[in-house]
């Protein structure tokens, strides 16, 4: 016998049967988009790994607000699809998303995602605010997190090249003329010890040039920034380069006065951390080194 059509109010039972089935395709459908993402994550295993390090510069003081309505900027917006980065609490591969505020992994990561578009690249950062370089030693609280963070990622992606380390820290290191001029020691100590635990003896480490404001929230701060500045520029380590900051937009004490505007590199009103358009150019000043120095090596 045919089903009759039956119109009119629907009885409690057959809005309890209707909820039920609905809910149960609701579950399935829920459980499938979370596989499917599980399984896109997994497919998505970087063939290069950078590992990236520092303080407040590095760990992001960006903001996205800043970030010009133009062509030239809403493209940073749009995570690249060839880039994850590493989620050091959920332990997965996720997309880079760019966030309320940033570091130079946004303008870095698009360069490369740009340069090697049949490369998935792999970013695993690790930085924190107001950190000295004791704190970054082997024997500092930092340190093994950093390291296990990379250990993590990197057996999720055994195949994977670890391709170089950004580094951008050492304002925290230039209040006191004493520990300004242990900073060329540590900085050295650090190379190796990340070197020696990548197992990688000639791993490329770029670092930013720092160029802090000598004063902060109105009182005297950085005021031994040179000295660590100098340690950086006269590092003379195999397989390392330096960015150089001097042509920092607002910064009054190394203000590239001959750098054409459109190409200094802007700050926050704090002249310590960069802006968003300022961590944009600082990602780029990373990934021209790297490029360069591949290019160099492919020779």
């Amino acid at each position: 016998m045919s089903e009759v059509l039956r119109l009119g109010p629907i009885t409690p039972k057959e809005k309890m049967m209707f909820y039920k089935n609905w809910n149960r395709t609701f579950l399935i459908v829920s459980a499938s988009l979370v596989l499917n993402c599980i399984i896109a994550h997994a497919s998505n295993k970087p063939d290069l790994i950078f590992l990236l390090g520092g303080q407040s510069n590095m760990a992001g003081g960006g903001y996205t607000t800043d970030l010009p309505d133009t062509d030239e900027y809403k493209r940073y917006h749009t995570p690249p699809k060839n880039v994850s980065i590493w989620n050091v609490k959920t332990k997965i591969w996720q997309p880079l998303e760019l966030g309320k505020r940033f570091g130079p992994e946004i303008g870095f990561a698009h360069a490369l995602s740009a340069a090697f578009p049949g490369k998935h690249i792999g970013l695993v950062k690790y930085a924190a605010g107001g950190t000295s370089m004791d704190k970054w030693a082997a024997s500092g609280k930092l340190y093994p997190r950093l390291l296990t963070a990379f250990k993590d990622a990197r057996q999720s992606a055994p195949d994977a090249k670890l391709a170089a380390m950004l580094w951008h820290q050492g304002e925290s290191d230039s209040d006191t003329k004493e520990v300004a001029e242990a900073y060329h020691g540590k900085i050295i100590k650090f190379v190796a010890s990340v070197r020696k635990d990548t197992k990688d003896p000639n791993l490329l480490f770029i670092l930013g040039q720092i160029n802090p404001a000598k004063s902060y929230c109105g009182r005297p701060r950085f005021l031994h920034a040179d000295i660590v500045k100098k340690a950086q520029t006269e590092l003379k380590v195999a397989n390392t380069v330096m960015i150089k900051t001097d042509d920092c937009e607002m910064n009054p004490y190394h203000w590239g006065f001959n750098t054409p505007k459109e190409k200094r590199i802007p700050k926050n009103e704090d002249n310590i951390h960069y802006s968003g358009k300022g961590q944009i150019k600082m990602g780029k000043r990373f990934a021209k080194v790297y490029l360069a120095k591949r290019k160099n090596i492919s020779r």
